[in-house]
This record gives C-alpha cells, sequence and structure tokens, in this order.
C-alpha cells in the first residue's frame, strides 16, 4: 500500500487566530432589553405555556365536592340493633327448616358464635347504662336445636333492651360521651358480624338439604 502524502512544508502548521482583544477606550454593545420583559415574553410564549397547570385554590377545590359524612347519631346505633334484630330473624327462620340436621363442628361454630354476639351486646348495653336481661334457660326450648333457639331469644331480649335505652337517651336529649359512643358502636359491629357469620353458615346448611330433598325426589 502506498504512503501517504504528506504536506510539502510541515514545518510551519497554520494557527488560527484568535479573538481580537479589546482595545482601551471601546465598549461592548449591551443589550438594551431589560431581564424582566425578556422573562416576561418568555413566560407568554407557546412553548413555556404548554404543559403549565393553572393554580387552583382550596375553595376551587371543594366546589363541586360531596359534604362530608356526618357524625354518627343515636339513630346511627338504633339502624345498626335494627340490623342484628334482622339477622336474627334470618337465622330463626332457618333453624326452622324441617328436617334440618346439622354436623357437629357446625353446631360447635354456631354456638360460639352465638355465645360471643350475645357477651358482646351485654358489655354494650353495660357501656350504654342499659339493663342486661339474664339468659334464659335453654330447657325452656325442646327439641335438639332448643338451645340454639335459646341463644337467639337472648339476643333478642339483649337488642331489645339496648333499644329501649338509646330511645330513652333520644327522647330527654341525653347523650353519650365519644369514647363510650364509639365502643358501643364498635361492639354492635362485632357483635353484626357473627351473627352474619352464623346465618350464611345455616344458609349453606340448609341449601345442601333442599338439594338432596330434590336429589331423593
Amino acid at each position: 500500500m502506498a504512503d501517504r502524502e504528506l504536506p510539502a512544508d510541515i514545518s510551519a502548521p497554520v494557527r488560527i487566530p484568535s479573538t481580537a482583544p479589546i482595545e482601551t477606550g471601546e465598549e461592548r454593545a449591551l443589550p438594551t432589553q431589560s431581564f424582566s420583559s425578556f422573562m416576561k415574553e418568555g413566560a407568554g410564549s407557546p412553548m413555556a405555556s404548554a404543559g403549565k397547570t393553572s393554580m387552583i385554590s382550596p375553595f376551587d377545590l371543594m366546589h363541586g365536592q360531596p359534604p362530608l359524612a356526618q357524625a354518627p347519631t343515636m339513630d346511627t346505633l338504633l339502624a345498626q340493633l335494627n340490623n342484628a334484630q334482622s339477622t336474627l330473624g334470618d337465622i330463626n327462620t332457618q333453624l326452622n327448616t324441617p328436617n334440618l340436621k346439622l354436623k357437629s363442628s357446625t353446631k360447635y361454630v354456631m354456638k360460639n358464635k352465638l355465645t360471643d354476639a350475645n357477651s358482646i351486646l351485654r358489655s354494650a348495653n353495660a357501656k350504654m347504662g342499659a339493663e342486661v336481661p339474664e339468659e334464659p334457660d335453654p330447657s325452656e326450648f325442646g327439641g335438639p336445636l332448643g338451645k340454639f333457639f335459646s341463644y337467639l331469644s337472648d339476643g333478642q331480649a339483649q337488642l331489645e333492651s339496648a333499644k329501649s335505652q338509646l330511645q330513652n337517651l333520644k327522647s330527654k336529649g341525653d347523650s353519650l360521651s365519644p369514647g363510650d359512643f364509639l365502643l358501643i358502636q364498635v361492639k354492635l359491629n362485632k357483635a353484626q358480624q357473627e351473627l352474619e357469620f352464623t346465618s350464611v353458615l345455616l344458609s349453606n346448611a340448609v341449601s345442601a338439604i333442599k338439594q338432596m330433598m330434590q336429589v331423593q325426589l
């Protein structure tokens, strides 16, 4: 391969001329436009305004929003008691299903759930100053499921006592302390959960019996 040709004279390279220095007495030309006016022009340009969100005040944020939830009242507790009574009624109807036979495991869970629910309702009655009815005698309820009917009777008595106390407080204009009010509300929610679990458990047992009866037919 042939060597590349080199310049004839490499001893005197060409230098790039530097910027001419400012002579004495010579003044640089200053921009006539002020910095503030330049910033205003830049802010008003389409590129600067693209993607820029307008400032929203807290009052604008609140406008059109739904109102805040009101604090729970006596009516809130009464509604909880009514829901619990309705669930007890459903359990009572399910227990009266003809030819209903429950497994030992189902009976064990139902006993624990109903016992816990009634214990919680007693605690709530004591906290609100209501009368706490005594547990009924299971012997008063006949049949293999008599003890469960006694649990239901006990629960209904506790709920009726609580409703009576809350209605008295409401009619007199009295109120519970915020701490007691919150505690009672939590207890009623817990009791409702125990009752709803029992209702679902019984509903599954009743559905299984109905399917079995249909197969036999």
